[in-house]
């Protein structure tokens, strides 16, 4: 490769993720891609071992548009560059190498996930670097993805749920948004004990419906640029996933309702199944309500009724 070597290529990237993280001056950032630009010609090689196209890629969505037009002319370049040179065994389809540094032979975009085994890819999962419909109106049959790939039908379904909750409004090649569901819903699997039961299904969907709230857009965005692993998001509970819009609302739902269901009222229900914390005695009177989002647990309000304690759980 004439010009810049892979170790200096590494330094450019660190450099220009410092510049992003503290803030520099936008002509700073701009410097850098510039350098970027005149003396790097892509290779598949230099993309997976330096991870620079994930770098550049990035800065896309720069609030600076003279960062983010910059970042856009070097990812197209970057992509003639790779497209130019004759590859065995992987695709150059990817946004300045993002999908070419996931492609592995066992885990290609789309194939069972055999332990040991190489997965082949299905003639329906493979498409073009990017969509041809409206952002906002893409899903899997859109985009062309064939979600067939594991044994258990259930499983299949979900996976097509993350895919279209991931590829809302993005501008992601489908291979990559395919290939990050596909991690998700196997992080899903197993922590569920490489089962498909009510734990996996309640979980899967309120990943969904995080991913697919329309007030929610930069949960989408972390999760496609790596800033949420999916490993992570497969662990994250419903108030994680949530946008700080959506937090507040649940705040103030919650005490709106606490609000009601403490107020003075004939009791709903009556019960000796629980126990009062003051008094210890079993005379509590208890309602229930959605204080929070619909997938998560009702609340549970009590009140001893001999000596006036109130309380609640979820």
């Amino acid at each position: 490769m004439p010009g810049m070597e892979a170790k200096d290529i590494k330094i450019h990237g660190a450099s220009l993720d410092k510049a992003v993280r503290d803030k520099l001056p936008s002509s700073h950032i701009t410097d850098i891609l510039g350098r970027l630009k005149s003396d790097v010609v892509a290779t598949e090689q230099i993309l997976r071992e330096t991870k620079i196209g994930m770098t550049v890629n990035k800065l896309r969505g720069h609030s600076d548009k003279a960062v983010s037009e910059l970042a856009k002319d070097i990812v197209n370049k970057w992509k003639r560059d790779v497209s130019a040179k004759p590859k065995s065994g992987s695709s150059g389809d990817g946004k300045g190498g993002v999908a070419m540094k996931k492609e592995s032979s066992t885990n290609g975009a789309s194939g069972r996930d055999t332990p040991g085994k190489s997965t082949p890819t299905p003639s329906g999962a493979r498409k073009g670097s990017t969509s041809a419909v409206d952002p906002m109106k893409r899903n899997k049959t859109t985009d062309g993805i064939n979600c067939d790939i594991h044994d258990e039908e259930p499983r299949n379904k979900c996976l097509g749920m993350l895919y279209d909750g991931l590829c809302l409004g993005s501008d992601a090649p489908p291979d990559d948004i395919f290939k990050i569901a596909k991690e998700i819903e196997q992080n899903l699997y197993r922590n569920h004990g490489n089962r498909v039961n009510d734990q996996y299904r309640q979980k899967l969907r309120s990943i969904f419906l995080n991913l697919k709230d329309l007030k929610n857009p930069n949960l989408r965005k972390n999760v496609l640029s790596g800033r949420i692993e999916p490993a992570r998001l497969a662990m994250m509970t419903s108030e994680e996933m949530a946008s700080a819009e959506r937090k507040r609302e649940d705040e103030k739902i919650e005490q709106e309702n606490m609000k009601e269901a403490m107020t003075a009222k004939a009791p709903t229900s009556v019960t000796d199944q629980l126990r009062c914390g003051k008094c210890g005695k079993r005379n509590v009177s208890y309602s229930q309500a959605q204080t929070r989002s619909a997938d998560e647990p009702m609340t549970t309000f009590c009140e001893c009724l001999e000596c006036g304690k109130r309380w609640k759980f979820s």
